[in-house]
C-alpha cells in the first residue's frame, strides 16, 4: 500500500506559508522602519528649512528695523526720508514767507509812490490841525516812519535828537557807528524792521528767536569794483535771542533770513539817505502843535534845531563859493566870469534852504529864524552889490548871521569884503603850501 503524502505536504506548505509571512513581516518592518526614518531625515530637513527661513527672516528684519526698535536700514532711510522731508518743507516755508514778505515790500513801496501826494497832503492836515488823515491809518502806513504820529513818541524822538547830535561827526569819520549810544538810537529808529524776525525759527539751530536788537555796522570799502571810484557800503548785524539771556550776532542777509543766506551789503548812500529822511520827517513833525503839545516847551528846541540846520547849509555854501573864488584867484578874474557856477551854487544851496523851511513850517528861509525878520539893507549898500555877485552874496552871508546892515556905510562894508578876500586867498595860499610841504615829505619819505 503506497504512503499517504498529504499530510507532510500540508504541513510542509503551512510551514512554508509560516515562514514566508515571518520573512515579510520581517522586511515590512524593516520597510516601514526605513520609511519612518526617510520621514524622519525628511521631517528633520523641513524643520531645518523652515529655521532657516526663519533665521533667515528675522536677520531680514533686524537689518530693515533693528533690534528692539533701534536702528534698521529701512527704519534709517525711513527717517532720512522724513527729515529730508521736513528740510524740504521747512526750505519751501520759508521761500514762502521770503516770496510774502518780498511782496508785502513790494506792495508797500507801491502803495507809498502811488499815494505820495496823499501822504504829503496827511502831513499838512496833522501839521495844522492834528487830525489823522484816513490815508496815514492804513496799515501800509501806520505805525511807519512816513506815520507822523511815530514821533511822538518819547523814545523815538530822543533817538532822532541823538542822531541829529551825533551823526555828522560819524559821516566826517570823527566818530564810530558802534559807538553805544549811536547804537541805542538806531535800535530804536529800525526797532519795527529788526524785531520782525522775532516767532521765526532759525534753520541752523532749530530755536525760535525770542528777542532781537540792533547789533551793529561793519563799512565795505569798495562794494561794486567794476565802477570807477569807490563805492562803500554797510553790512548791518542784529543780535537775537533764543529766550536764554544770551545774545547771538546775526547779520542781516538778502532774503531777511536767518540761515547760509548771501550777506546783505547796503550801499552807504542809500543807507543814509534812509536815515536822513526819517530825521527830516522827525524835524518837520517838530514844527507841529502835536508835537509842541506832547513835549511841551520846546519851541525853543525847534527854533535851535532850524537855525542849527540852516547854519550848517549857509556853512556848506560858504565853503563852496570860497572854493570857487580861490581857484579863480579872486580879484584877477572878471565877475561874469564866475557868475554862471555860483548861479549854480545859490541854486542849489537855495532848494536845500527851502526844503528845510518847508519842513519847520516856515514861510520865508531868508528870515534867519521862526519869528525873526529880514535885516534891512541900506539902498546905497544894495547899490554896492548890484552889479557884482560876490558881494552880493557877502550881504546875503551878514544877513544869515544875524548882522545889522543899517548901521554901515559903503566904505565899512567895501573894507569888510576886501578882507574876507584876503583871508580867502591867504588861506587857499597856506592850502596849497601845505599840500607842497606834504608832497615833499612824501616824496623824501620814499627815496
Amino acid at each position: 500500500m503506497g504512503l499517504d503524502t498529504r499530510g507532510f505536504m500540508d504541513g510542509a506548505l503551512r510551514a512554508y506559508d509560516v515562514a514566508d509571512r515571518y520573512y515579510q513581516r520581517k522586511e515590512d518592518r524593516k520597510l516601514q522602519k526605513e520609511q519612518l526614518e526617510q520621514d524622519r531625515e525628511v521631517r528633520e530637513q523641513r524643520m531645518s528649512l523652515r529655521q532657516a527661513e526663519e533665521q533667515r527672516r528675522q536677520k531680514q528684519f533686524e537689518y530693515n528695523y533693528g533690534k528692539d526698535g533701534k536702528g534698521g536700514a529701512l527704519r534709517d532711510k525711513q527717517e532720512r526720508d522724513e527729515k529730508l522731508f521736513d528740510a524740504r518743507l521747512k526750505s519751501q516755508q520759508t521761500q514762502q514767507e521770503l516770496n510774502e514778505y518780498q511782496l508785502g515790500q513790494q506792495k508797500r513801496t507801491h502803495f507809498i509812490q502811488e499815494n505820495s501826494p496823499l501822504i504829503q497832503k496827511g502831513w499838512k492836515r496833522w501839521m495844522e490841525s492834528g487830525e489823522i488823515d484816513p490815508v496815514l491809518d492804513n496799515e501800509m502806513i501806520a505805525g511807519s516812519a512816513y506815520d507822523p504820529r511815530r514821533y511822538l513818541d518819547p523814545e523815538v524822538n530822543k533817538a532822532g535828537e541823538l542822531l541829529e547830535t551825533k551823526l555828522p561827526a560819524v559821516l566826517d569819520g570823527k566818530a564810530d557807528f558802534n559807538d553805544p549810544e549811536i547804537k541805542s538810537a538806531l535800535n530804536t529808529i529800525y526797532s519795527k524792521n529788526i524785531k520782525a524776525s522775532i516767532g521765526q525759527k532759525d534753520p541752523r539751530t532749530g530755536k525760535v528767536i525770542n528777542d532781537a536788537r540792533w547789533g551793529g555796522v561793519t563799512l565795505a570799502a569798495d562794494i561794486n569794483p567794476e565802477m570807477e571810484g569807490e563805492q562803500p557800503g554797510l553790512v548791518i548785524t542784529t543780535e537775537v535771542s533764543y529766550g536764554d539771556d544770551k545774545w547771538v550776532p546775526k547779520p542781516v542777509t538778502e532774503g531777511r533770513g536767518t540761515g547760509d543766506e548771501q550777506v546783505k551789503v547796503i550801499p552807504l548812500e542809500q543807507a543814509m539817505q534812509d536815515l536822513t529822511g526819517q530825521l527830516a520827517m522827525r524835524r518837520q513833525a517838530m514844527a507841529s502843535p502835536a508835537f509842541k503839545s506832547v513835549f511841551g516847551g520846546k519851541g525853543a528846541e525847534v527854533d535851535d534845531a532850524y537855525q542849527k540846520e540852516m547854519a550848517s547849509i549857509e556853512s556848506d555854501r560858504s565853503k563852496a563859493l570860497a572854493k570857487l573864488y580861490s581857484e579863480q584867484n579872486g580879484f584877477d578874474t572878471k565877475p561874469e566870469d564866475v557868475k554862471q557856477k555860483e548861479s549854480e551854487i545859490n541854486r542849489i544851496y537855495d532848494q536845500r534852504l527851502s526844503r528845510v523851511a518847508q519842513q519847520y513850517g516856515i514861510q520865508n528861509p531868508d528870515a534867519g529864524g521862526l519869528d525873526e525878520s529880514p535885516a534891512e539893507v541900506p539902498a546905497e549898500v544894495e547899490q554896492w552889490a548890484t552889479d557884482d555877485p560876490r558881494k552880493q552874496y557877502f550881504l546875503k552871508a551878514l544877513k544869515q548871521k544875524g548882522h545889522e546892515l543899517s548901521g554901515y556905510d559903503v566904505q565899512t562894508i567895501e573894507r569888510a569884503f576886501n578882507d574876507q578876500l584876503a583871508k580867502q586867498k591867504a588861506e587857499k595860499s597856506s592850502e596849497v603850501a601845505n599840500s607842497l610841504r606834504a608832497q615833499h615829505a612824501q616824496r623824501y619819505a620814499d627815496r
